[in-house]
């Protein structure tokens, strides 16, 4: 993950270099943008001019930003920056003498309120925390979300839980993975199955599931593991806009939520191919792609019946693309969607174990 840590001053530079050090611990990657001034080694940081042309560039650069110097600066130099919960980064605000470690913005998803306590603790300081989820000891659904890495559907649903939480309503989760929470007189844990006969008996519910359930009522939203990889094979030239609508048409098939997809998988020589570059753009996913010779020794050695074909091994090298790739993204995972077959292009969905 991605740190950038701004000072203004010789004092702020100094405790810079300490959280820098601190944080260099977690083998992220951190940046430090001091002033070109006489007090700051050129060779420990990034020299900028202007504080507010740096905040610009950096805003949407780094997932995690710490800002040592006046809450009000801060303030007032990201406002104009600010776009969505999602996508904002994590804000930061250490006081010179490094007393207050203030978390700002984006506590929960994007992390700040986890990131002040672990620089207060590395630097002897005090972590300000003011999500009420936070102060009163109860789980933020957004929070669960980014230390599970569940993609939150709908985000717009968030604040509603978490005031229902933080207000004594009863808020059912179903979830059939373990949890970093203690259930509670309105925090109440079940199973999935279990959905259907307690539907009214909470103001909200949070389903943990990769599953696509239908129509359900407004007081329900889901958490979805991102567990799903699509093994994709294409001709050469095939459109980002197609492979898109057959992999969108795959995991509507088998009923998966395309917010649980992890990755794209394909063949070595199918990843650079534009179409399905530009349609792992579109997803926000990474492309995943085995040589010709591990798909090979995958056929030789796996016990799963797979679909071949001539067309593609006289193509490609290989007896299949998508079933093979799909698999070998996910390890030991399991083939939840055989090859399916659209114009020019073949999809098959596996899931994580």
């Amino acid at each position: 993950m991605k740190t950038a840590i701004v000072c203004i001053t010789k004092h702020g530079y100094h405790l810079g270099l300490r959280v820098k050090q601190r944080l260099l611990h977690g083998n992220g990657e951190v940046d430090l943008f001091a002033p070109a001034r006489a007090f700051v080694d050129p060779g420990e940081a990034t020299l900028f001019q202007n504080l507010a042309d740096t905040v610009q560039s950096i805003f949407p650069r780094y997932r995690q930003i710490v800002f040592i110097m006046a809450l009000g600066i801060v303030v007032r130099i990201i406002a104009k920056h600010i776009q969505d919960k999602t996508t904002d980064p994590a804000v930061v605000v250490i006081d010179e003498a490094g007393l207050n470690v203030i978390s700002v913005l984006s506590g929960h998803l994007g992390g700040a309120n986890s990131l002040a306590k672990f620089i207060a603790a590395s630097i002897g300081a005090r972590a300000v925390i003011t999500t009420a989820t936070d102060v009163h000891g109860l789980p933020a659904v957004d929070d669960l979300a980014r230390e599970l890495n569940l993609a939150i559907d709908p985000v717009s649903a968030v604040r509603k839980v978490n005031s229902a939480v933080v207000n004594g309503e009863t808020v059912h989760i179903y979830t059939r993975i373990p949890l970093p929470v203690k259930p509670s007189s309105n925090v109440k844990i079940y199973q999935p199955e279990d959905y259907l006969k307690l539907q009214n008996h909470a103001r909200y519910h949070v389903i943990i599931t990769n599953r696509l359930m239908g129509n359900l009522p407004d007081n329900t939203m889901f958490l979805r593991p991102r567990n799903l990889v699509a093994g994709v094979g294409c001709r050469s030239g095939t459109s980002e806009n197609d492979i898109l609508k057959a992999v969108q048409n795959a995991l509507a098939r088998c009923g998966y939520s395309i917010l649980s997809l992890r990755a794209l998988a394909t063949i070595g020589r199918k990843a650079s191919e534009p179409g399905l570059i530009g349609a792992a753009a579109v997803l926000n996913l990474p492309i995943l792609s085995f040589s010709a010779e591990e798909i090979n020794h995958f056929f030789q050695t796996t016990e799963l019946q797979l679909h071949s074909s001539e067309f593609v091994r006289n193509s490609v090298g290989v007896p299949a693309v998508c079933e093979p790739a799909a698999l070998l993204a996910t390890g030991k995972g399991e083939l939840i969607l055989p090859k399916q077959q659209y114009p020019g292009i073949t999809v098959a969905i596996a899931e994580d174990r």
